[in-house]
């Protein structure tokens, strides 16, 4: 890319004091829309245009240059705007957005969920204010800017979420080492985007001139992309003041351009995705802005911003009821975007993206494990699970399916027969007495293991988190570790566990995971096939402790095939898998026990219903439901 330069104004402190006391200001120190509060936006010194305030029903912007007023006060979402600091910035901006009337309520609600709002409780809780995460950022300075070169995904900090999802709100903070490093990606995304023949100038340059109407439809087009929907006129006005500042201080009008789209990738209405209540601090449940609720879509789908059909959509009104979402839902979902989903939901759900992540296994212990294996392992867990996904596939199948995806490296490793190339091939396993079904996979017998041994522990407790829903409880403290150390005398790993549990502090756990792990033992730490353990056989018989649904008692199996189809036929099941991908959908944790949050367990255990009746265990036909839910397309302030 040719290099346009950084075109910084003498004495403007501009973007850092937009992220410090814009983004700051709205998310570390009120996370909540609807919360009040916030931080005032501060002054330019140098007659240029003041920094923008939190978020709010109308995000403090630094006005034109000029006055003798103080950049516009944010409201901390929801909260109204503040007051301006003194200075020579710009004057406060107060306009706020506005709701359309066609939003005012739901003309015809989710009848899946609709009778799950229990006595003195909302179906819908209160949202926190949700960021964007880095691969969310990545693939919208893909649609926004045609930048493919992923600067976004490889600078900032990994997102780590909640331990199932990184884009759980909560789990999305923001510090003042990240805000630098937004700073950064803006400023090299800006200057790449505005360099000779990048694709990003066609996006950004809706006309070609650099007299004021230009600049300024070039600032109202940017904006609404980059922000999700229209911006106000002031926010136009403080863009184009950013321009004129910049070639008034002897700058080109493209750097001036280039400083506009900075400025606006900086802002909280592009790092984050503010939901703006017509009525501030409302308590009851009511509907999101139809720019709102495409952007909702867009990154549940898509993991990205809403495209120009879903925006035109959503200012047509065409969002406001459920067969109008589903309309659009339908197209995103056949548009090679809806890949992020594919591969996203399915990798972190089930921890299968980065087997290596927290640890590698051990080379002297597992010498056949190397990078063009790893890279296998997760690759065919990744055309296994798009399958049921995208496929005409009953998704429940996914459990115990007699079928994979190989190339000419795991081929050999399962001991397959036949020739393959380097790309991922459907193989059938019809007959083959070790393989078939998540649970035979080397990307979760590998992710499931200690580096130096196989883990009934780690593989019993995934398939009671992930698969069941039911997580065992945390370990008691000062317990031994497990050493994977041959013994003097001659046994083997599941009799060491067995002696480990007969421990009373430990028992109660290991009862429930560990006899889902022995069911495992004929895979090593890697998902090599073996027989014997430290000379002796393999025991790999069970009993599938009762859940909470399968409460009569246990139910005994041999090995992983066996236990397969018992947790496959287990009803625990449908619940966990929706509450999984609702926890995606909506960013946020969702709850299945009645303890934690009733309107939740009620809208999960009606969904699974629907999942597998209705729709017929078929996701495309789900993920249609969820768009059109009330906990889609509803939001109330936080108490």
């Amino acid at each position: 890319m040719a290099n346009l330069g950084r075109a910084r104004v003498p004495g403007n402190k501009l973007y850092p004091s937009l992220l410090m006391l814009g983004v700051l200001g709205a998310a570390a120190c009120s996370a909540q829309i609807g919360s009040p509060g916030g931080s005032a936006g501060g002054g330019s010194a140098s007659g240029g245009p003041g920094a923008g305030g939190g978020v709010g029903p109308s995000a403090g912007g630094g006005g034109s240059p000029g006055t003798n007023t103080g950049g516009g006060g944010g409201g901390g979402g929801g909260g109204k705007g503040g007051t301006g600091g003194t200075g020579n910035g710009a004057v406060a901006a107060t306009s706020s957005l506005t709701v359309s009337p066609s939003d005012a309520r739901l003309a015809d609600p989710d009848p899946t969920t609709a009778g799950c709002a229990i006595s003195g409780e909302e179906l819908v809780p209160f949202r926190v204010l949700t960021r964007l995460n880095r691969a969310e950022y990545d693939n919208t300075a893909r649609d926004l800017l045609g930048d493919t070169t992923h600067f976004a995904l490889n600078t900032l900090p990994t997102d780590y979420g909640d331990g199932a999802f990184d884009n759980n709100a909560e789990a999305l903070t923001i510090d003042p080492m990240l805000v630098q490093s937004y700073q950064t990606v803006a400023e090299t995304l800006a200057e790449n985007a505005m360099a000779a023949n990048s694709p990003g100038r066609a996006l950004i340059l809706t006309c070609t001139t650099t007299d004021n109407a230009c600049i300024t439809k070039i600032a109202t087009n940017f904006a609404a992309r980059a922000w999700r929907r229209p911006a106000t006129a002031t926010e136009v006005t403080n863009l184009v003041a950013i321009h004129t500042s910049t070639t008034a201080a002897g700058f080109t009008s493209d750097q001036g351009v280039q400083m506009m789209v900075e400025a606006a990738l900086t802002s909280p209405n592009f790092l984050f995705r503010p939901e703006i209540d017509a009525t501030l601090n409302s308590q009851s449940q009511h509907p999101i802005s139809s720019y709102e609720l495409a952007t909702r879509l867009s990154y549940f789908l898509w993991s990205s911003m809403p495209d120009t059909a879903l925006q035109s959509a959503a200012a047509a009104g065409q969002l406001a009821t459920r067969a109008g979402v589903q309309q659009q839902v339908a197209r995103m979902w056949s548009d090679s975007k809806a890949s992020a989903f594919a591969t996203r939901f399915p990798g972190m759900w089930l921890n299968t993206q980065n087997i290596t992540i927290s640890k590698t296994p051990d080379s002297t212990i597992f010498p056949s494990f190397n990078a063009n294996l790893q890279a296998a392992m997760q690759q065919e867990t990744a055309a296994y699970m798009n399958e049921f996904i995208t496929g005409d596939q009953n998704f429940f199948d996914f459990i115990d399916a007699k079928f994979t995806y190989v190339n000419q490296t795991l081929a050999t490793f399962y001991g397959i027969p036949g020739t393959f190339g380097t790309q991922m091939t459907r193989v059938d396993l019809t007959g083959n007495t070790e393989r078939g079904g998540i649970l035979t996979q080397g990307a979760f017998l590998t992710v499931t293991a200690a580096p130096d041994r196989t883990s009934p522990v780690l593989r019993g407790a995934w398939v009671m988190s992930r698969i069941l829903a039911t997580p065992p409880p945390p370990p008691p403290a000062n317990v031994p570790p497990i050493s994977a150390a041959v013994p003097s005398d001659m046994i083997t790993f599941r009799q060491k566990m067995e002696e480990h549990a007969t421990n009373p502090a430990c028992a109660g756990c290991h009862t429930l995971m560990d006899p889902i792990g022995f069911g495992l033992e004929n895979y090593d730490g890697i998902g090599t096939w073996r027989t014997t353990d430290n000379g002796l056989p393999v025991d790999s018989t069970g009993t599938l402790a009762p859940t909470l649904s399968n409460t009569s008692g246990g139910q005994p199996f041999s090995g992983a095939l066996q236990l397969e189809a018992l947790i496959k036929a287990n009803t625990d099941v449908p619940p966990a898998v929706v509450q999984y991908v609702l926890s995606y959908a909506l960013g946020r944790s969702v709850a299945q026990s009645s303890d934690q949050w009733g309107a939740d367990q009620c809208a999960v255990n009606a969904l699974a219903t629907a999942f597998q009746t209705t729709d017929n265990g078929r996701m495309t036909a789900f993920v249609s439901r969820i768009a059109g839910t009330d906990a889609m397309r509803m939001r109330r302030a936080a108490p």
